[in-house]
């Protein structure tokens, strides 16, 4: 028996439906493809600009300066402290600090570049005699000259260990061999020899773009026999020179009273011209209302020669009356009376 339903055929297409189980992908023109392309390149901008701005940012701090590089090999070109933009791609910077740097060579432990032990530069004097020195170096580099230090050496640990300590030690072991131990001791001969290292220092320092600021000579450490005698003849001078000094003052003394000696000489000289008889007399004249004692001159030349108190308002005679004359025999009262009044 046939059924008289036919079994249902493939969908048509008129029905407007998709065909299959599928959805068909909407169609995209030329415009929006475009529009897509540069909205992903500007949301590329945006999130590569910070990136690429923090990159290209080179600040530069006080006291310091940098070299760039490119490709890992100096410009020529250094940047100032302040703000600056570099190429991030191709360029790179590095940091050189142009403050004043010390390096210093002490026999001190905790001193010096090599404080575990006993940096002291050794040296023998003029008469052989080994002696240790303390030094410091001061310098810094030349700011405008950054670029010949770093090609030469790149960082300040490798200028101070190939250049600063080796040319010191030689310097110092060269001057201080032209000196007698008992000179290097003294601040006159420590002056001579810090001038003698900054002069030979200084143009080998230049060539490497470095400015040496100052040599100064800490300490000069001797054998402890040397340093007693070096001590004694310092003393002794020191005596020799008070004595001298002692003597000088004498001398100056003895000149001064010579001086005044001849000053009161000539005075009296100049006074002895003016003495004369009646100048005398004048002088007799006024002291006779400002004493008791009465000086009467007799003879040719008016000295002296008879003194006598004159009596007190009572009339009387003081006990301690007195009188001479020319013969040194004594007289009475009565007869100095007559004496005066002749």
């Amino acid at each position: 028996m046939s059924s008289d339903i036919d079994p249902p055929g493939p969908p048509s297409s008129d029905s407007g439906g998709s065909s299959g189980s599928g959805i068909d992908p909407p169609d995209l023109d030329l415009s929006s493809l475009r529009q897509l392309v540069v909205v992903g390149v500007l949301a590329l901008l945006v999130v590569a600009a910070p990136v690429v701005g923090l990159l290209a940012w080179e600040p530069v701090e006080e006291g310091n300066v940098k070299v760039v590089k490119q490709f890992g090999a100096t410009t020529g070109t250094t940047l100032d402290p302040g703000a600056h933009l570099i190429n991030p791609v191709t360029q790179s910077t590095t940091s050189l600090p142009v403050r004043p740097q010390s390096y210093t060579m002490s026999s001190q432990q905790g001193e010096g570049a090599e404080a575990n032990r006993d940096d002291a530069i050794q040296v023998l004097t003029e008469d052989g005699l080994q002696v240790d020195i303390d030094i410091t170096v001061r310098y810094r580099i030349d700011q405008a000259d950054a670029i010949t230090f770093y090609r030469q050496y790149r960082t300040l640990e490798t200028a101070e260990d190939r250049l600063i300590r080796p040319s010191i030690r030689s310097v110092l072991r060269t001057e201080a061999g032209r000196l007698p131990v008992t000179e290097i001791y003294t601040g006159e001969g420590q002056t001579e020899l810090k001038a003698a290292a900054e002069s030979e220092l200084e143009d080998e320092f230049a060539e490497a773009g470095i400015i040496l600021e100052a040599v100064q000579i800490r300490n000069v450490d001797l054998p402890d026999q040397y340093a007693q005698a070096v001590e004694r003849k310092e003393i002794t001078k020191q005596r020799r020179q008070q004595k001298e000094n002692e003597l000088e003052v004498e001398r100056l003394e003895a000149q001064r009273k010579r001086i005044e000696a001849n000053g009161t000489a000539q005075a009296n000289r100049i006074i002895s011209r003016s003495l004369t008889d009646e100048v005398l007399a004048q002088k007799y004249i006024e002291r006779l209302d400002e004493t008791d004692t009465v000086y009467i001159p007799v003879g040719a030349n008016g000295y002296p020669q008879f003194v006598r108190t004159l009596e007190s308002d009572d009339g009387s005679v003081p006990a301690n009356a007195t009188a001479s004359g020319s013969s040194g025999s004594s007289s009475s009262p009565g007869s100095s009376g007559s004496s005066t009044g002749s």
